[in-house]
């Protein structure tokens, strides 16, 4: 196995460690936090861990820099006396790291100089890179020829295609994973019901399993509306009616969330649950926004914590849905239809477009 010394035990390194040990021999580690004179040893092995001014410069083993940061520890080694033949930057070592994928695409070799290093790019063009500045340049292009994302954000109007979340032309992208979380939890949507404004959601996943089906509103006189009830304040809020409460995309539209819980705590009956989900990164709503005023967007950790004191209710599940294309697409007013079903497949839980939980109360 070929030896090779390791600058760098963070992030970077410890990404990539498992392969850098199968196909090397690390001699030892470089890092800066250990003090110039002393040494410590890498974890539970043998191997060293020095300060780089501890290093033999005359040695000729490769110097990994395992860090995205790897500018200061090129010029560190430079000023040093390290020949910069010695000096590597492993992008090509797998699993890739961060921009290490965008950087294989394009550049065929980096070659290290004592005033700057090389990018040669596999259409032939040498890059000199002499500063954290000029690498930054240069990452921007080679981004901007991986992702044609960025040509058509740097494009795009400042208006979205749509304020009504695509409405009217089809399906807000919210709505698929509400309604892929009702469906996924419908066994709960029976007995007495109760959703917020209308009963859709009770019709289309309680079907014959509800026996009576309540709608709840803050201040309406529409004859559908069973009673006004007030989540914030607890005003017409009727004790125990529901077997389960449908309470989608709401919250977020008020202010006292403790409140809220106690008052959800008070709609149900003993064993019942809710059903609830809320926007996690979204444009708002302009009717609600005039109506109730808008006041959060969620995290998972947030949705549950509301309830936290709430001793008759225990959230029994929580989670997220979306990506980053899900959710561009949503904030832009994009549609379900403009969309592939493949798009919704994959959940990633830095873009929560939104969040849910089932809350159960005691029996």
């Amino acid at each position: 196995m070929k030896d090779i010394i390791v600058f760098g035990t963070g992030a970077y390194f410890q990404h990539k460690k498992n392969q850098i040990e199968k196909n090397y021999h690390i001699k030892y580690f470089l890092d800066n936090k250990v003090t110039p004179g002393s040494s410590m040893f890498y974890e539970n092995t043998a191997i060293k861990i020095l300060n780089p001014m501890d290093q033999n410069i005359d040695e000729k083993t490769p110097v990994l820099l395992m860090s995205v940061h790897f500018i200061s520890m090129w010029k560190q080694l430079i000023h040093m006396g390290i020949k910069p033949e010695r000096i590597v930057f492993p992008y090509m070592e797998k699993p890739y790291f961060e921009n290490d994928a965008e950087l294989c695409n394009m550049v065929e070799k980096i070659e290290f100089e004592k005033e700057y290093f090389i990018c040669k790019k596999k259409n032939g063009e040498n890059v000199e890179i002499t500063d954290e500045k000029t690498w930054r340049d240069f990452l921007r292009e080679v981004y901007r020829d991986y992702y044609p994302l960025i040509q058509a954000v740097a494009k795009m109007d400042t208006e979205p295609v749509s304020r009504q979340f695509g409405t009217e032309r089809g399906t807000p992208i919210d709505r698929y994973y509400i309604e892929k979380f009702l469906h996924e939890h419908e066994a709960y949507i029976y007995g007495d019901v109760l959703e917020i404004e209308d009963n859709s959601y009770t019709k289309q996943f309680g079907r014959d399993r509800v026996h009576r089906s309540i709608i709840m509103d803050v201040n309406s006189r529409d004859s559908r509306v069973t009673f006004n009830g007030n989540l914030e304040t607890g005003e017409g809020i009727q004790e125990e009616i529901a077997d389960c409460v449908i309470l989608t995309q709401t919250l977020m539209y008020i202010f006292d969330l403790k409140n809220a819980a106690h008052q959800i705590g008070r709609l149900l009956k003993k064993g019942g649950t809710a059903l609830i989900t809320c926007s996690g990164i979204s444009q708002n709503s302009r009717r609600c926004m005039e109506d109730y005023g808008c006041y959060f967007n969620f995290n998972v950790a947030s949705l549950v914590r509301m309830f936290e004191t709430e001793h008759e209710l225990e959230v029994i599940e929580s989670g997220s849905s979306g990506n980053a294309k899900t959710v561009t697409a949503h904030i832009s007013g994009v549609c379900c239809e403009d969309l592939k079903q493949e798009d919704f497949m994959f959940e990633d839980k830095c873009y929560p477009l939104i969040v849910y939980a089932v809350v159960k109360k005691n029996e």
